[in-house]
């Protein structure tokens, strides 16, 4: 069993927790109920996982542009 599901397993068998976490990888926030962007220590924006994702691969193609020759 990976990290992911034994957080999942405990967060999901017990009312009152809460479990933040922190990745740089978009597929883990298909278990979070929201999420957080942040840069430079600071959260830029918040919300539903569909909103943050949409805001990470648009800033990747934008950093891609911006690399391209």
């Amino acid at each position: 069993m990976g990290v992911v599901e034994a957080v999942r397993r405990v967060v999901s068998g017990s009312d009152g927790v809460t479990a933040l976490w922190v990745t740089h990888r978009l597929e883990e926030l298909d278990y979070a109920d929201g999420a957080s962007y942040m840069e430079n220590g600071h959260v830029v924006l918040g919300g539903s996982v569909a909103k943050v994702k949409k805001f990470v691969l648009e800033k990747q193609e934008e950093y891609k542009r911006s690399i391209s020759f």
